[in-house]
């Protein structure tokens, strides 16, 4: 059952005032969906996820910055949600990994190129400092971009050094468990209200699709879009998976229930730039990233059109929602009603968790 936003919600995450122009960054966008540039020019990986209060948050290196949950500074023309504190994390471990996720204890978890660790956001520490939590080893260094959290609580990552190896932490029994290994490289993953997980198998330029014990259902492919981003929405007696796409799209991808088959897909964005990250913040909404990445995998050569008509390669996070008021567009995550660590479990279960991935580098 969709959680009913309220009026409040809604107009915290569209905050910007009457006068607030809405970028065309996609020049191409569903009726059904309204698109705004949230924030930029962007600084970090970023991997996403948010306060307890609502505020969006991402990972730059050993910091995670916090943005303000109004559109209180001007960019470009552009009315942008502006960084408001960055909060340095002592003891994360070195690597390439950007991805955070809230998890349904309260902590944010933080996948690295070694393992996983846990940040209090109470404190802005990590719980295990230079050290992965506790069952977690033998990873080696590498990749660990994809991280999101099931609907029971367990957190899910991509890490090993080909970026290809999904393992499933339990934060209550501290065990680490290897479901799934691909043939290439997995960027974002996903978790499913109903916990399945979906993976971009972006080397592979396909859409896999697991149960939370690693036996795959579907594995779709992605004829020139390159997956990278993910989120879950709804759609009428169907599941559906949204991907933000390498080429400047937005994807719709429609399964049968249960994910047995794929029914149909859908470009609901087009004329964007490089598609990487995506998150579903507690406002039901879908944030994406776009940035210039040099042509690769054939992206525009550009980052972000802002307000004023300037075409950069600044990069941006761009925000879509629903064009019909009060309508939730996308599988509502558990953002806004994080806890505090250690408050009960039981309270948020059945919760879909965010999830993201790393930007690229372009020789990547």
């Amino acid at each position: 059952m969709l959680k009913r936003l309220s009026l409040v919600s809604l107009a915290i995450a569209t905050a910007g005032g009457p006068t607030a122009v809405q970028a065309a960054q996609f020049t191409f966008l569903d009726p059904a969906f309204v698109q705004q540039i949230y924030t930029g020019p962007l600084v970090g990986g970023p991997g996403m996820a948010w306060t307890s209060s609502g505020h969006l948050l991402t990972l730059n290196g050993s910091t995670i910055l916090e943005y303000d949950p109004l559109a209180s500074a001007v960019h470009q023309g552009t009315n942008i949600h502006p960084t408001i504190a960055t909060h340095p994390i002592a003891g994360l471990l070195p690597g390439a990994g950007v991805g955070i996720s809230n998890g349904i204890d309260g902590y944010i978890y933080v996948a690295t190129g070694n393992g996983l660790q846990r940040v209090d956001p109470t404190s802005w520490t990590v719980t295990t400092p230079a050290a992965n939590l506790p069952g977690i080893s033998g990873l080696g260094t590498g990749g660990a971009y994809g991280i999101t959290t099931l609907p029971n609580g367990k957190i899910v990552y991509v890490a090993g050094t080909g970026t290809n190896e999904v393992y499933v932490y339990d934060p209550v029994a501290q065990t680490n468990s290897l479901i799934y290994t691909s043939t290439g490289l997995i960027d974002d993953i996903q978790a499913s209200p109903t916990g399945e997980i979906a993976l971009a198998g972006q080397a592979n330029n396909e859409i896999i699709i697991i149960t939370a014990a690693g036996a795959v259902l579907v594995t779709v492919p992605a004829p020139l879009a390159y997956p990278d981003g993910l989120a879950f929405g709804y759609g009428a007696s169907v599941a559906r998976l949204f991907s933000n796409d390498n080429q400047g799209t937005i994807t719709a991808y429609d399964f049968s229930p249960g994910y047995a088959s794929l029914l149909s897909t859908t470009t609901i964005a087009s004329g964007g730039s490089y598609g990487d990250l995506a998150a579903v913040g507690p406002d039901c909404a879908l944030y994406v990233s776009q940035f210039y990445n040099g042509g690769y995998h054939n992206s525009a050569l550009f980052g972000t059109r802002w307000d004023d008509a300037t075409i950069n390669n600044e990069p941006s996070i761009v925000r879509i929602s629903s064009s019909r008021p009060g309508e939730c567009a996308f599988a509502p995550s558990v953002g806004g009603d994080v806890p505090e660590p250690g408050a009960a479990w039981l309270s948020l279960l059945g919760l879909a968790a965010l999830g993201v991935a790393r930007r690229r580098p372009a020789a990547a």
